[in-house]
């Protein structure tokens, strides 16, 4: 007799557990629909962050005095 409640137990928690990943589930795919939808009306395009100024790099080696101008100024090709 025991063992049939604890059948029936472990069978209620599991379907319980069921209903409640189901409706997670289904307010997840709602939202995202949702989601998509509002995308599409809107055609607003979010501007990228600006990028920084150009970094001196390069100089001199261990200390020599250059012949020629060794610094090479490139702006910054990622964003900070």
């Amino acid at each position: 007799m025991f063992a049939w409640f604890l059948i029936a137990l472990v069978t209620l928690t599991a379907v319980a557990a069921l209903g409640v990943l189901a409706d997670s589930g289904l307010r997840w795919w709602s939202a995202i629909g949702q989601l998509r939808r509002e995308m599409k009306r809107t055609s607003v395009i979010a501007e990228l962050p600006a990028f920084r100024a150009g970094i001196a790099q390069g100089g001199t080696a261990f200390g020599r005095l250059p012949s020629r101008l060794d610094v090479v100024v490139r702006p910054a090709t990622r964003a900070a």
